[in-house]
């Protein structure tokens, strides 16, 4: 994952995290992930896995496309 994206995808969780009212530790607890794990993906220093964007968006009702970044057809 290009720093670009893990930006882009940690920016897409973070809004998704406030737009449903919650905190990192309330995602953290429904989604499976560990609390120490969700920071480090979203302070950039670890990548998300497809499967942890398919537990965040499940725990906030959402789809997973909401949190991947959308690029542009060539």
């Amino acid at each position: 994952m290009t720093t670009e994206s893990r930006q882009a995808v940690a920016s897409a969780v973070i809004s998704a995290i406030g737009h449903a009212g919650r905190t990192p530790q309330w995602l953290a607890e429904r989604s499976g992930i560990a609390p120490r794990a969700l920071q480090e993906m979203l302070s950039l220093r670890r990548d998300f896995t497809v499967v942890d964007l398919g537990d965040i968006a499940d725990a906030l009702g959402i789809s997973v496309s909401e949190l991947v970044p959308r690029r542009s057809v060539r």
